[in-house]
């Protein structure tokens, strides 16, 4: 639609300026002011460049000075025509590049003087002289000076409409900026809480197999704790959905998010599937922040479950947190095989772990140690109360 009304300015402007010319022309006529077809034609030769006076505005107006150029010399008294200099002094103050525009100021005011030279001087004093100068001359610049105006006017609105749509084009680029970031925190979140159970519960379903043959009350009791897990993670799932749904009136209740103090929880959670894991805490971790609290769990969870997974049979993990006055320092040591298993494209913990970190300005590095196995380090600042 837009396209459309711009091609269709130029001919909006080109009529309208054709019948303001026609206008200006009829009215000699109407009026009675022409008294032979030679001042009617003279009038109209100098109104018609009008016609362009917004299409070509230098032209017009370059033609209209020649013509009044030639009533000078040919002609000792003012014509009804003259007033087509006023309407092209305001065209190329509008609409004229910058240059013509005081060009245009330039000449409107000498032909003020040429004129009131030609028609004034000789039979009339001084002051009648200077009066009609200043009165030509004013007449000119408020001519002239309406043109600029409206010049003005019009680059004033056309920076505002720039600014718009630049805020706008800002406004979509933030919206995808926060998409983005939205979707991998999403991402983050549900690849914690998911990939996380459903581990475990993989693992813990190869024991119930292995135990099936030789001891089935082990087994039960394993596809006891594979059912819990499985039935606490669809409960999680829900609510991760529900929340993602919710419009604000659906009166969603916000699950409190795990916090470095449910770290033995996690632990012993992870024991109970057959991973041995030796746990050493120096600090306190009931004073850490609630967002430092919330990355240090989803570390040590990631790396844990990378050793659930990758590990092999009986792996052996030690987790050593350590809260010092300004920080949380993260270990997570483990001896299995994960640090030889060729990587499949597929996996997102590792990337998770940096994004967390990136957010607290801290550090991870995650890699096979020496003498075998696997270690996640990193450093999570805290938050400054």
């Amino acid at each position: 639609m837009r396209e459309r009304v711009r091609a269709w300015r130029p001919l909006e402007s080109i009529g309208l300026d054709i019948a303001l010319a026609g206008l200006l022309m009829a009215v000699p006529i109407l009026i009675g002011l022409a008294s032979s077809d030679g001042d009617l034609l003279l009038d109209a030769l100098l109104i018609a460049p009008l016609v362009l006076r917004r299409r070509a505005p230098v032209v017009s107006f370059t033609t209209i000075c020649l013509l009044l150029l030639v009533q000078t010399v040919l002609v000792d008294t003012s014509r009804y025509g003259d007033v087509a200099l006023l309407f092209g002094l305001y065209a190329i103050a509008s609409y004229g590049p910058t240059w013509a525009v005081w060009g245009g100021l330039g000449a409107g005011l000498l032909g003020a003087v040429v004129a009131t030279v030609d028609w004034l001087v000789g039979p009339n004093d001084a002051r009648t002289t200077t009066v009609s100068l200043v009165a030509l001359a004013t007449v000119v610049f408020a001519s002239w000076l309406l043109g600029y105006l409206s010049r003005t006017r019009r680059a004033y609105v056309a920076a505002l409409e720039d600014r718009a749509a630049q805020l706008e084009r800002d406004a979509d680029q933030q919206a995808q900026i926060a998409t983005a970031a939205e979707r991998a925190r999403i991402a983050r979140e549900m690849h914690d809480v998911v990939a996380h159970s459903l581990s475990v519960m993989v693992v813990q379903a190869d024991g119930a197999l292995y135990a099936a043959r030789r001891r089935p009350e082990q087994a039960v009791e394993t596809l006891r704790t594979i059912s819990s897990t499985g039935r606490s993670s669809l409960a999680e799932m829900r609510k991760l959905l529900g929340l993602l749904r919710d419009d604000g009136t659906s009166g969603a209740t916000l699950a409190p998010v795990p916090g470095a103090a449910d770290l033995l929880e996690l632990v012993e959670q992870l024991r109970a599937s057959g991973l041995t894991i030796s746990l050493d805490v120096d600090g306190d971790l009931q004073r850490v922040d609630p967002a430092t609290g919330l990355t240090t769990y989803r570390i040590v969870q990631e790396a844990l479950t990378n050793t659930l997974r990758h590990g092999g049979p009986d792996v052996r993990a030690s987790v050593d947190v350590h809260v010092t006055g300004d920080s949380v320092r993260i270990r997570v040591d483990d001896d299995g095989r994960g640090s030889t298993v060729a990587a499949d494209g597929q996996g997102h913990g590792i990337v998770g772990m940096r994004e967390r970190i990136a957010v607290h300005a801290g550090k991870v590095e995650a890699g096979p140690r020496p003498g075998g196995g696997f270690r996640v380090a990193a450093v999570v600042p805290l938050e400054v109360a």
